[in-house]
């Protein structure tokens, strides 16, 4: 037993709430309302109301595993609990009431639990399986999963939109500007993240709009700040990004991030931050007000469309610079692009309609979610196994929080599912 069990327990009724209770004095108790559950500071649940005897009780109740609880936890000095009415404990190790004159009384809630229950919080919080409750969602209703993927599936999106907010807050809600540096981010995927941050951050969109039409500046540019030209070259191409990026660098006062923080290592070729830069360049070369073409697109071809860029001819034959390969189209591929929708553009859009007050926007993010197929992982292959099978990304986003923010915390009691174990059938 855990106080977050009894709170979870008192709090959701799973006791037969219409049987007699008794008091620790040994008088008749009555639970009209157990409260309302409390998350400030002060009493566990506010506004209940209880009749002890033939007189009717409306305060506040005070929840611990033991009675000695309240005097560690040095309630008797603190102002916040004088209105407490019931003091409810899972086992009665002290009489407050006589200790300390309490108003209140308490009730000895031990001997009035199912055994089941907290026989199966017991197995759910310790073990070591792929999800704690293995041994029992296979038993669960399809709705009151669906329940709880909608709600991880919105709180999915609210954590990816929280680093689109704080950007906003800092550059004074310039939507282009976030969302190119949203954008850069991405194209890092996860090993060179930061790396593409930093390079957006110190690299403002403005500075494109001038050389908008010169792919080999804009190329100068990213290349130069990501600090890739500072090596001697034999090559034509980057010798000429190194000129174009000496007066660039003069003219705008820029200056380049570490080379170091670059990743190349245990990386397919196709994921090299120089292939990605190149490809990044293309996309800010080929597309205008990239953010206000999104919000204006109809379908999610049309924005798709818009990612399927390739590379300069230099490109076509190298993923890095001085190693060249075997000649091939350096295309952005469907799955990156995909990457690309999922972490980034419908969580720009649905902050966006969100921030203007327009659902529009907020249901074209979901809607083109749902479009998209399921991601493919260890985590969701094992899924599978429990007849949860993502049919689209909204799916498999949403297994993917459940799994990480809620089995993996051990969260049951804050999850429909575990709600559904837990409760007496």
């Amino acid at each position: 037993m855990t106080e977050k069990l009894l709170q979870f327990i008192w709090q959701y009724k799973l006791f037969d709430a219409s049987q007699s209770f008794t008091n620790t004095d040994g008088e008749p108790i009555q639970i009209i309302k157990s409260g309302n559950f409390n998350t400030n500071a002060g009493p566990d649940f506010l506004s209940a109301r209880i009749k002890i005897n033939d007189t009717l009780w409306i305060g506040n109740i005070e929840l611990h595993l033991k009675s000695s609880d309240w005097i560690k936890h040095k309630h008797q000095h603190n102002k916040d609990y004088a209105n407490i009415i019931l003091h409810v404990v899972y086992e009665n190790d002290i009489d407050l009431h006589h200790l300390f004159k309490t108003n209140f009384t308490t009730l000895e809630l031990k001997s009035y639990l199912p055994l089941t229950i907290i026989e199966r919080y017991h197995d759910l919080s310790y073990n070591v399986r792929f999800i704690p409750c293995e041994n029992f969602i296979l038993h669960i209703d399809s709705l009151t999963i669906n329940q709880q993927l909608d709600r991880v599936l919105a709180e999915r999106l609210a954590q990816k939109t929280q680093h689109i907010h704080n950007l906003l807050e800092r550059y004074n809600f310039n939507w282009q500007e976030v969302f190119y540096i949203e954008l850069a981010r991405a194209f890092g995927l996860h090993i060179n993240q930061t790396a593409f941050e930093q390079l957006a951050l110190q690299t403002p969109l403005k500075l494109f709009a001038k050389h908008k039409n010169q792919l080999l500046q804009i190329e100068a540019i990213l290349f130069g700040q990501a600090g890739f030209l500072g090596d001697y070259f034999d090559e034509n191409y980057p010798l000429a990004l190194q000129n174009e990026y000496t007066h660039l660098k003069k003219l705008y006062s820029l200056k380049p991030i570490e080379k170091h923080l670059w990743k190349f290592l245990r990386l397919r070729p196709a994921n090299f931050p120089t292939l990605r830069i190149a490809q990044f360049a293309q996309l800010l070369h080929s597309a205008n007000h990239l953010f206000s073409k999104i919000l204006e697109a109809t379908n999610i071809k049309e924005v798709i469309s818009y990612f399927q860029v390739s590379t300069s001819l230099y490109w076509q034959t190298h993923y890095s610079f001085k190693e060249e390969a075997e000649p091939k189209n350096k295309t952005l591929g469907k799955t990156f692009i995909h990457l690309l929708l999922i972490n980034v553009i419908i969580p720009s859009l649905y902050i966006y309609g969100k921030q203007q007050g327009k659902t529009e926007y907020c249901d074209k993010a979901l809607d083109w979610l749902r479009q998209l197929p399921a991601e493919k992982n260890s985590i969701l292959a094992k899924w599978n196994a429990y007849n949860l099978i993502a049919s689209n990304a909204a799916e498999s986003q949403a297994l993917l929080q459940l799994k990480k923010e809620y089995c993996d915390q051990k969260r049951c009691l804050e999850c429909s599912i575990g709600y559904s174990i837990l409760k007496p059938k």
